[in-house]
């Protein structure tokens, strides 16, 4: 074997390693050095464009699967991981051409099956997802082993149609399989959780979560975090920040939904884009070429960045026109205002002020112990390092939360906190007040966001088709014994 086949041989093989052990980012960097290599080995692209797609990078992930896609056409695995990247990237429609042309290149292929009944669920299609699986999970012979991700998202729709005990026993299948990598079976254990849960078997939800947790946990740095925050706060003082540029843009469509994740983002999403004027946007990357830009080069330090000269209103200008053209790219044309509900967006309040003077911010807030307990129950897709550790989880929600009030000191863009408890207890009230700060005449239709079809599709997508529930409120007292360190971590023991 040459020294070129050698190092072939050994980035395959680490990124194969990388990719199993659920490290995407490193999966990717390995699969991106030998892409370069083997430009034209469409199964080298394949592998790069999903490891990129499960560590977030959902632009690099469709520009690679469709290069893959052009070497070898109407591959259904390539289709299938095609559309799941155009999903994330909120490309729904585009996602559901490439779903179904898999499936008619490889109706027996589990991945493209799956793949095509998860975008259906997604969409609300929950009957055609499930007569689509029903007969692939179920139809084997004793002793077989189906795809273990399609019975996965079977019985996520198998509760709707044939109850929660069903989908129990399809999962604790899967769950107790020996030939499983570990990225599977983490997922089929957050599904268990999630249904036990739901049945009320909290002791066994919790034993499902921990191992699941355990499998996607990796070392945390919170007190990185913490000393990152303390230099944001001081470096985006309030006299600072008084005395820099602004933009000359003046558009007001832009509307930054910013908070932790599962703090009701998707819910206000709903809510607002229920309204005709409002387009909902989802989890837009589009702020990051700003910050890359502008902050990044001078270490993400607003003051580095001013001494530097890279922070002045012509700069400013360029960078929120940018933002405005994609955003142009995607929404109604006659829609006057635009949500980017991207959670990390937290960081980048101050730089929104100062491109966008006519913004707004929606700040959701939730019970901390909920929010963060909602966290440790949900199998994310991208980098979450923080989600899978109890005190972690309490140390990010409470060092980001220290920024996000901070900003709403010093920045001069107005800030609205919405509050789901609040918005549970009263919706009219509370909806009524979110419509008015978004500067827009009341719309009934906001009062029946569940009828909305329009938001993108995230976690949190079936939940905000159904009327407001109260049973996520609180939730966290039925593992209070558990929740020592999270609580410890908020800030919230005695």
């Amino acid at each position: 074997m040459s020294d070129g086949q050698a190092k072939r041989q050994r980035l395959l093989t680490e990124g194969e390693a990388r990719f199993a052990a659920g490290d995407f980012h490193a999966a990717a960097r390995l699969y991106h050095e030998l892409a370069r290599l083997e430009p034209s080995n469409a199964s080298v692209l394949f592998r790069l464009g999903k490891s990129e797609s499960l560590s977030g990078d959902h632009a690099g992930g469709i520009r690679h699967l469709t290069q893959a896609l052009k070497l070898k056409a109407d591959d259904p695995a390539i289709l299938a991981q095609l559309a799941i990247c155009l999903r994330q990237a909120g490309r729904t429609g585009d996602a559901l051409k490439a779903s179904e042309r898999a499936v008619r290149a490889g109706p027996d292929h589990a991945f493209a099956n799956w793949s095509h009944a998860d975008l259906l669920r997604l969409l609300g299609r929950y009957d055609e997802a499930h007569a689509l699986l029903k007969p692939l999970a179920e139809g084997a012979g004793p002793g077989s082993k189906p795809d273990a991700t399609l019975v996965t998202i079977y019985a996520m729709l198998a509760k709707r149609f044939e109850g929660v005990d069903r989908s129990i026993e399809l999962l604790q299948d899967v769950a107790r399989r020996d030939d499983l990598p570990p990225t599977s079976r983490a997922q089929s254990l957050f599904q268990l959780g999630q249904m036990l849960d739901k049945a009320g078997r909290y002791d066994e939800a919790w034993a499902a979560f921990e191992e699941a947790n355990g499998i996607r946990r990796r070392p945390y740095d919170a007190e990185r975090l913490a000393a990152r925050i303390d230099e944001e706060i001081e470096g985006w003082s309030a006299e600072r920040l008084a005395g820099l540029p602004r933009s000359t843009v003046d558009d007001e469509r832009p509307v930054f939904i910013v908070g932790m994740m599962r703090s009701g983002s998707t819910l206000c999403e709903q809510i607002v884009s229920s309204h005709p004027a409002v387009f909902p946007g989802g989890e837009l990357k589009f702020m990051r070429e700003p910050h890359d830009n502008l902050l990044a080069p001078h270490g993400e330090r607003i003051g580095r960045a001013v001494e530097a000269g890279a922070i002045n209103e012509k700069s400013l200008t360029r960078a929120a026109r940018g933002y405005l053209q994609k955003i142009r790219k995607i929404a109604d044309s006659d829609a006057l205002r635009v949500t980017d509900k991207m959670p990390y967006n937290w960081r980048n309040v101050g730089l929104i002020s100062l491109l966008f003077p006519k913004a707004r911010i929606i700040h959701t807030v939730r019970d901390p112990l909920d929010t963060c307990l909602s966290c440790y129950f949900h199998d994310f897709t991208g980098h979450h390092g923080y989600a899978y550790d109890l005190a972690s989880l309490g140390a990010f929600h409470r060092h980001t939360g220290r920024l996000i009030e901070h900003w709403k000191r010093v920045v001069d863009i107005p800030v609205y906190t919405l509050v789901y408890e609040d918005l549970v207890a009263d919706q009219e009230r509370v909806t009524r007040e979110l419509i008015d700060f978004l500067g827009l005449e009341w719309d009934d239709a906001c009062l029946r966001f569940h009828e909305n079809r329009r938001a993108a599709i995230t976690h949190s997508n079936e939940q905000v088709r159904e009327k407001l529930f109260t049973s996520s409120r609180g939730r966290h007292a039925n593992y209070e014994k558990r929740l020592g360190p999270l609580s410890e971590a908020l800030g919230l023991a005695p």
